[in-house]
């Protein structure tokens, strides 16, 4: 079965939490809670597995406080916040609620659901939705720029998940050679991305919808380079040195190891390749910007 989604509530009312933490159990959902917000953020702070907090609409902000405050919640987003920058990491949250009317000022910037049961199913899809999302914020929080260039449609984002693939090889320390598979079809994927959508590697540089690397390679070198044809062809364009090497390096190391088997570990070359990967994307949305402005 999949992992449960880790879930930290807040709400001063406990037979409330037992409730729900019951009912959330038949929708993979793991419920930890709080009585007020001071030890629930101490408990989100010492748990890295709670991928999602519901906050009360009023509760108690400090565990000694007589009352309900209504400045609970905006504190509590407020620290979440403040806490998912401090750990690059992001956090989703909601307001889960017995009086909907009162929440008037929050419905901008969070989700409300209300305490009844339609609205409780309802949030409990958020949940899963929201945390599937945030794996993928969090995953690229460090990496932004370089995912820049899917974003604008540079390149396809059905090949985001290459990118995304190494990241997470990256962050478990996975250097096997089946990964360096995943960074030459990433690479792949650039070249024709420079060449459908952005025209600039010529499509005679292509055999069956595989780029040919060399060519490809010496193109953007900014070399005289001869197709199949023997047409010679140059790009013309200012290719910073960095980025020309770039494309030099990851040609020959994504194919210099194809002789390994899957298995064997090839730490320095997968960094090496991991970081030239991303020196191009992120240098991709300013050449197209500059070159290539309508196609984006």
């Amino acid at each position: 079965m999949e992992q449960p989604i880790k879930v930290l509530l807040v709400d001063d009312k406990e037979d409330y939490c037992k409730s729900l933490s019951g009912v959330a159990r038949h929708n993979n959902i793991q419920i930890v809670y709080s009585l007020d917000w001071e030890t629930g953020f101490e408990i989100l702070k010492n748990d890295a597995n709670i991928e999602f907090v519901i906050l009360d609409g009023k509760g108690k902000v400090e565990a000694d406080q007589a009352i309900e405050h209504e400045s609970f919640a905006l504190k509590a987003m407020k620290d979440i916040d403040a806490y998912g920058s401090e750990i690059s990491r992001d956090i989703p949250y909601c307001l889960n609620t017995g009086y909907i009317e009162s929440c008037g000022a929050f419905t901008l910037s969070v989700k409300i659901f209300e305490k009844s049961d339609e609205q409780r199913d309802k949030m409990f899809e958020y949940i899963i939705s929201e945390v599937k999302q945030s794996k993928y914020r969090t995953l690229r929080i460090p990496f932004d720029n370089a995912f820049k260039a899917f974003d604008l449609g540079i390149i396809s984002k059905a090949y985001e998940g290459l990118f995304i693939e190494i990241i997470e090889s990256l962050n478990s320390n996975d250097y096997r050679k089946k990964n360096m598979n995943v960074q030459r079809d990433l690479f792949e994927a650039i070249m024709k991305s420079l060449n459908n959508p952005i025209p600039c590697i010529p499509s005679s540089f292509f055999k069956n919808g595989a780029p040919v690397q060399e060519w490809c390679t010496r193109y953007m070198e900014d070399r005289p380079t001869r197709d199949g044809n023997q047409t010679e062809h140059k790009i013309n364009l200012p290719i910073p040195q960095s980025i020309k090497s770039s494309f030099r390096k990851l040609k020959e190391s994504t194919n210099e190891y194809s002789h390994l088997s899957d298995e064997t570990i090839v730490k320095t070359p997968f960094l090496a390749n991991t970081f030239l990967l991303m020196e191009i994307l992120e240098w991709l949305p300013e050449f197209v910007e500059t070159n290539y402005k309508n196609y984006i």
